[in-house]
Order: structure tokens, then sequence, then C-alpha cells
């Protein structure tokens, strides 16, 4: 844990120690600037021929490959990578940092004051200002303003005049301003709260978000929280999002609670460039190449994948699998199941479960069959009280997305035969820690301790990352020129406050804030966290505790 914190105060140390006045150039002609956001982020030059570099090592990269963004990031405000014995630095190259001078000399650097790792450090800190001529030196000839030679990984390019003159333009207006809802005394932010979601659990969600807007000040300034209800059907949803942000622009969209359709709002997201941050949905669209939401997991989806995985191991084989679901998350479930069975020699039977009649839904059961619930508390409580004995199979498996084992009351016949498929597979320590922070602050809140404990532990991890990340991005506590907060510097600082899993070392952030999912990571082109679960089942009959049937299973 400490050589985590210390990545993040070195980032931001050197990040703040760069900044230099903060001097904004004109924004220029618009075509020159896509010219140049092309070369930036596609790897594109002017003619449309593909943009190359010549690695330190000797090979070339072309293409997207060849691109600024792959390290210096979207928002120009570049990277950190390595240990604190090893750091690479990929330093800022928007314009109110590029074209400025930093701000240390190098007598004013000392072991007692600075800590500077290596020689890389020491450049950046205490380079001059650089202005298009040196900046297509740099590119050209690998100099900095100053004649010393820039140092690995940074390539070389053959660039002529006109490019270098468009990328320069691009990166002068690159991260110059803060992005639209940062105001100079309030911090903008919405919520989404689609209308396939039960009372409850929007209660749990505002709940928690609305204690974080009365005393969080992230920024240095109050967060004023917008609460966007959706109505009426998913076609006019994106209409509806739409309005909301003409009259009030928000920064980012904090949070939020989904069912089975969180399309429109991913689709807004990604056309309005707004970040949207870690939303509870049920069933998660699939990022592909966008950029602006993260999500915790794929939802049900990927719960279905892990139950897939676990079921395709041959002491597990054998009988039928019966799926039942009562609405559109459900079914979305059952659908993935089944196309993850590929294998699966015995038939997958899909039955809608009614509340009419549910002994309907168990009817013909076998011992040897496989029954997956991918239903609602009340609707397995249901089941439970109207067979208490349970069904003749040993193996039923329920969806802990869709119901949480804190919300189900379960007779002891079926508690020794029920499995639950959970996505929060971390019954360690840190986890345990990170349940009692919750409970602890949810009591000072005042904030209902029996609803939904799931969506609470998202929307508090949600809004603690967003809180910590702005803080790192404008480090108040060391009184430095504050950064424009900008949307896309907000996306790439919460992709490493989010916890990092190593699977050859199986090394596990311990912060224990945010360790509700044992593993999460995301990265440059990964917009989901969460991307395994496991299999659990109940201690004991009179036990509310669970323990893991499986390892963790990453389909």
């Amino acid at each position: 844990m400490m050589s985590v914190w210390l990545d993040r105060v070195r980032y931001a140390l050197v990040l703040l120690a760069v900044i230099g006045s903060g001097a904004v150039a004109e924004p220029g002609d618009e075509a020159l600037i896509e010219t140049g956001r092309r070369i930036y982020q596609d790897g594109v030059l002017p003619g449309g021929e593909p943009l190359l570099a010549i690695r330190p090592e000797g090979f070339v990269l072309e293409g997207g490959h060849a691109a600024c963004v792959s390290c210096h990031r979207r928002s120009g405000m570049g990277s950190i990578e390595g240990n604190i014995d090893s750091t690479v630095l990929v330093p800022p190259v928007a314009g109110p940092v590029l074209f400025a001078p930093s701000r240390f000399a190098v007598t004013e650097l000392n072991a007692s004051h600075h800590y500077i790792p290596n020689e890389a450090w020491e450049r950046v800190l205490t380079r001059s200002a650089y202005d298009v001529q040196s900046l297509a030196r740099s590119l050209r000839e690998g100099l900095d303003p100053d004649g010393k030679r820039l140092l690995a990984p940074m390539p070389l390019y053959n660039l002529d005049d006109t490019a270098v003159t468009a990328l320069g333009a691009y990166l002068k207006q690159q991260s110059n301003k803060p992005s639209p809802g940062v105001e100079p005394d309030t911090l903008q932010l919405a919520t989404v709260v689609t209308p396939d979601v039960r009372p409850d659990q929007v209660e749990a969600v505002l709940g928690v978000l609305g204690a974080w807007a009365d005393s969080a000040m992230g920024a240095g300034m109050p967060w004023n929280l917008h609460v966007w209800r959706l109505s009426g059907p998913a076609t006019s949803w994106l209409a509806q999002l739409q309005q909301r942000y003409r009259q009030q622009p928000v920064y980012a969209l904090l949070s939020g609670v989904g069912g089975s359709n969180w399309a429109p709002v991913h689709e807004f997201c990604e056309q309005q460039r707004l970040a949207c941050v870690l939303p509870s949905v049920e069933v998660a669209p699939d990022p592909g190449d966008d950029w602006y939401s993260m999500y915790f997991s794929p939802g049900v989806g990927l719960e279905a994948r892990v139950l897939a995985s676990y079921l395709s191991n041959a002491s597990n084989s054998g009988g039928n699998i019966i799926q039942l679901y009562s609405d559109a998350s459900g079914r979305s479930a059952a659908k993935a199941l089944r196309s993850s069975m590929n294998a699966f020699t015995g038939s997958i039977i899909d039955r809608r479960f009614r509340v009419t009649s549910p002994r309907t839904a168990l009817k013909g059961i076998s011992a040897d069959d496989v029954l997956v619930l991918w239903l609602r508390p009340d609707e397995i409580s249901q089941l439970a009280a109207e067979l208490p004995a349970g069904p003749a199979t040993d193996r039923i498996f329920i969806s802990a997305l869709l119901s949480t084992p804190e919300e189900l009351s379960l007779p002891a016949a079926w508690k020794q035969r029920v499995h639950f498929v959970s996505l929060f597979d971390d019954l360690g320590l840190q986890a345990e820690i990170a349940r009692l922070r919750l409970e602890r602050w949810l009591e000072l809140e005042g904030l209902p301790g029996k609803q939904n404990r799931r969506l609470q532990a998202d929307a508090y991890v949600a809004s603690y990352l967003l809180n910590d990340a702005i803080g790192n991005i404008r480090g108040q506590e060391l009184r430095r020129p504050a950064v424009p907060l900008t949307r896309e510097h907000l996306l790439e600082m919460l992709e490493t406050l989010v916890n990092k899993y190593d699977d050859s070392t199986e090394q596990i952030n311990t912060d224990s804030h945010v360790a509700f999912y044992g593993r999460m990571s995301l990265g440059p082109r990964q917009r989901v966290a969460v991307r395994g679960g496991a299999i659990m089942h109940y201690a004991s009959t009179d036990s509310s505790k669970l323990v893991t049937t499986s390892k963790r299973i990453v389909p």
C-alpha cells in the first residue's frame, strides 16, 4: 500500500511541478487543430499517410502505434510507469505545460526538498519553454529546448513543417481550460437513474451520493449534484439527457443506477465526451473502443460466463440446465449463459418465472439438473415459501447481482444447496475492513443500514475515487497553481487509482476504501474494471456468512 501511495504522490508532485505560468495560446484555425489532433490521437499525417516513429531500440512504429496519445495520453498530461525503484516518466505535453518553462532551476533541486529519482525527472523539472521551432527539433532530432538529448522511450519522427505546425496548434489548446461543468465556485455533477430499477435501489445510491455531495470539496469547491431521472421508453432517453445537458452542462456523470439497458446513457456520454464514472448497472454495454464510460463490471453477463466456466468443469457436468428469469436483466443473463455453454451436451431450458404460478417453474427438475435463478429476492423468497424442502437438485445457483445475499432469508433446506455467482469475490481482511469502513460511514451520515449494501458500496467507491482523482489533479495541499480540470485528465487519473491486480504475482492493491471487489484494474484501453468472479455458498445452514466454493474464475 505504501508503494501505491508513493506512486500517487510522485505523480501529483511532478505534474504540479512542471506547470508553468499557465498562459493559454489562442485556439487558432480549427482545421489546423483537427489536423494536429489526427496526428496526435490517430497517427495520421496531413496527407493521410500513417505516422512513422523510430524508437531508440531501432524498431519502427506506424499509424496508431506511433501516435503521441499512446504515451502522453488523451489529456496530454503524460503518465508515470514503473515502481519506486524503476520509474519511467512520460512528461506532460499539453500547451499550458509544454509552452511554458518548468518551475525549478537545477540549483533548487536537492534531496532534502525534492524527490528526483532519475535524470528524466530532473530534465522535465528544469527545462526551458518549448516553441514550435524547438518542438520540431525535439521530434526530428530528439533534443529538448536546452539542447539536451531526450531519453528513451521517446522516439524520433520525420515530420515536415506543415505537420509540426498542425501538431503544435493542437497541443497549444490541449487541456488549456476546464471542461464544461467546472465553474469558479462549484463543480457541477449529475447522476442518472433509469426507470427500470426498484425504488429501494434508487434510494440506496442517491443516499450515498447526496451525502458525498454535502460534504465533499473536490478541487476545493463544493459539488452540486443533479439527479437526472429518465422516464418513458428507452428510445426517448438520449433526447432527455441532451435536454438536461443543454439546461445544465456537467463535468461528469457520477455513479448512477440502471437495469437492463444503459446503452442510451453510454451513447450520450460518448457524444458529449462526458466522463461517466462507475455506474451500477445490471447489464453494461460493451465499451468496445469507446473511451468516456467506466464500469465496475459487465454485470450479469459476466456472472453468466463465470458460471459457465464453473459448470464446464468435468466434476460439474451432467443433467440439464434450467434457467428461471422474470425480467429483461434475467433474460439477458440467461442468453449469455446459453451462448457460453458451447460444449454442454445436455439441454438448456429457459423458463419465464411468474408470481402467479411459482411451482410451475420448478416442475420436472431432477437430481442431476442444474437450477439457475436469475430472479429478484422477493421471487426467490416466494419459491422457497412454496417449496421449503427445496427442489430435487442440490445444484442451485443465484445471481448475487440480482439478489444480493443480504436481501435473502432462506430455509435451511435451500441454504445447504444454494450457491451464489458473485463478482464481489474477495473475502479477505482488506475487504472486511472496507465493509466496516462503509458501515461506519453510513452510520455517521445517518443513512439506513438495511439498504442494498452492494449498491451503497458501488456509489461510495465511485464517489471516493472521483474525489481522490480531483484532489490528485489539483493538489490543493501542495499550494501550486491549479491544473485545469478536464474530463480526459479525470478519467486517466481514475485509471491509476482503481485497484490494480497483477495475475503473475497475485498482488492486490490493499486500499481498504475500494476493496469491495477483490481485483479491479483499468487502463487506456480498459473500461471495465472487474473481469472475474467466484462461486460461493453459505458456511452453514444457520449462518449468513459466505465462503468460496471455487477459486477466482476469469472466463
